[in-house]
């Protein structure tokens, strides 16, 4: 069996603040490539492991958006399954799904929900972003996995959208041990894969615990980081015969200076640094650029809640998508 697969795509109708005007049409563009992907390597099913559409606020999600996903989704003429991740879900609770996001529009039009095991392919389980990390949570998500089930004699594979990192690159303040998500997997009969979403860097192949994880970095470049100035775009095949994961460069990646205004991102560094020395000289604190997710951080740092900690994300989220 061989599987398509890729994840994070952050959609949205409107580009990034630190994005070109053309950043959403592009990745749509790419995203349409990944069907010629599927039909190249014959695969037997394709995955989106989360993050399929960027804004959780319905409002935010425009038809044409959502058609142009399903018309590119039904291209693919085999079974389409699709993993939800943190931006899929309202205040990290599964069941908004169905209820308020557009992913759950996906859903009722025939992509396929990868929440367990998948009823066609028991070589695939799905486990969809979590509201906490912990052992217990990660452990009784995997129950059904480890109970059986692949009687088909090839490898399985856990398709996740997770924090998931390996040894030594975790992140202090969002992070689950590879080595705790291996032993949770451990009971199958053969060793197997994880391909997790949800780390928009690249992390390419790795081994803890038994397991073999992989992650290729996000499909989306919607963030100026310096990881986003330089990779690779990819999508990966997986092959149950050998469990092995094969990246695949997509042809239709622009270069950084078409995907990002790097002249006005550098225009606002300067003056910020010209800020730091003034407040310096008066004594008074240093301002610095902050990612979204350094500030959703601290804000986690802080305990607030989850209900606060979903609006602060959302009023983050709608600040970052307010042209230049």
């Amino acid at each position: 069996m061989k599987v398509l697969l890729f994840s994070d795509l952050h959609l949205s109708d409107r580009a990034p603040s630190s994005c070109t005007d053309s950043y959403g049409d592009d990745l749509l563009d790419l995203l349409g490539e990944t069907v010629a992907v599927a039909e190249q390597y014959q695969v037997d099913a394709v995955v989106w492991a989360g993050d399929i559409f960027h804004s959780k606020v319905p409002a935010r999600n425009s038809h044409r958006l959502v058609q142009k996903v399903l018309g590119i989704g039904k291209a693919y003429q085999r079974p389409w399954h699709i993993v939800p991740g943190n931006h899929d879900l309202q205040h990290d609770v599964l069941d908004s799904v169905w209820e308020t996001q557009p992913l759950g529009v996906l859903f009722r039009a025939g992509a396929k929900p990868l929440i367990g095991r998948s009823r066609e392919f028991p070589q695939l389980y799905g486990v969809p972003w979590q509201q906490t990390w912990d052992n217990a949570t990660v452990t009784r998500a995997l129950d059904d996995y480890r109970s059986g089930g692949n009687n088909t004699g090839e490898f399985p594979l856990v398709v996740t959208h997770a924090p998931l990192y390996p040894p030594g690159l975790e992140l202090p303040y969002e992070n689950f041990p590879a080595d705790l998500w291996a032993k949770a997997m451990i009971g199958m009969s053969l060793p197997a894969g994880c391909f997790y979403g949800h780390v928009h860097e690249y992390h390419g192949v790795w081994d803890c615990g038994g397991v073999r994880f992989c992650n290729n970095g996000a499909l989306s470049r919607g963030s100026l980081h310096e990881h986003n100035l330089t990779r690779r775009v990819l999508v990966t095949i997986w092959d149950s015969r050998d469990c092995s994961f094969t990246e695949v460069p997509l042809l239709k990646v622009k270069p950084a200076d078409q995907v990002f205004r790097l002249r006005e991102k550098q225009v606002v560094t300067d003056s910020v640094g010209k800020l730091d020395e003034f407040l310096s000289s008066i004594g008074s604190a240093k301002f610095s650029v902050l990612s979204v997710e350094a500030v959703i951080a601290h804000v986690r740092a802080l305990g607030v809640g989850k209900d606060v900690e979903a609006k602060i994300a959302e009023l983050l989220d709608l600040a970052s998508h307010v042209s230049l």
